[in-house]
């Protein structure tokens, strides 16, 4: 069983993915960029494809209803170059040597959309809201010990973020990287997985499946946020 691991830039033993490093442009506003398709627990860079590639028919799907948010959703390296749907407008890019991230925003009732290879993967996802700091969500394939990592900036003056994780497959608690009480996997090992991310913290599951929807909570509205809806 593969697992879903959230951790912060404090934890140096661990690759850190702080997008705040890696700061390359502004478009009236500020927005991070990743070199890599993944990175992580276990993971170097990106994932070689195997087989032959398809039509992008999978679609990725980003929904607001609170406020700003900045997000990037990463894929497998040698699938088809993403592309962007009717949906996604001209702040939101498809980006990286192989085409393979979105990097977009989005605001209160907006919605993007973008389409992927049916044989590609999701990797990673990044999202900060309002310049409170970024959290990192980490997908590795299932060959490998796989994170969605909800890394969280280490800055004490942010709050931290809520997260609701659904996935298609079993999820139990990983042995040092949950904290019941705060963290949940409610119905029973059918998910979701949900919890809090602070500064700092690290949360972490087992699972068989993959995410096929990630809901982070608006710090300051409670009940509303940014989801992305994922391929299953």
């Amino acid at each position: 069983m593969d697992f879903i691991f959230f951790r912060s830039e404090k934890y140096n033993n661990i690759t850190s993915l702080n997008p705040k490093a890696m700061s390359e442009k502004e478009f009236g506003r500020r927005r991070f960029l990743r070199s890599t398709a993944t990175a992580g627990v276990g993971v170097a860079g990106g994932i070689a494809a195997t087989g032959t590639a398809t039509a992008n028919t999978d679609e990725i799907r980003v929904y607001s209803n609170s406020n700003y948010w900045e997000y990037q959703v990463h894929t497998a390296t040698g699938y088809d170059d993403l592309e962007k749907g009717g949906q996604a407008n001209g702040d939101d890019d498809i980006l990286g040597v192989g085409k393979d991230f979105v990097d977009g925003q989005v605001s209160d009732g907006g919605v993007d959309n973008y389409w992927m290879d049916s044989d590609d993967s999701i990797t990673q996802i990044n999202v900060t809201y309002n310049d409170y700091g970024w959290l990192t969500i980490d997908v590795t394939t299932a060959n490998l010990k796989a994170a969605v990592s909800v890394e969280r900036d280490g800055n004490p003056d942010w709050p931290g973020y809520d997260y609701t994780i659904d996935i298609s497959g079993q999820v139990q608690p990983h042995d040092e990287y949950f904290d019941p009480g705060q963290d949940e996997i409610q119905n029973g090992d059918a998910g979701p997985f949900v919890g809090t991310v602070d500064p700092g913290d690290i949360d972490a599951v087992w699972r068989t499946g993959v995410p096929t929807r990630v809901f982070i909570e608006d710090p300051n509205s409670p009940g509303l946020g940014l989801t992305i809806s994922l391929p299953d």
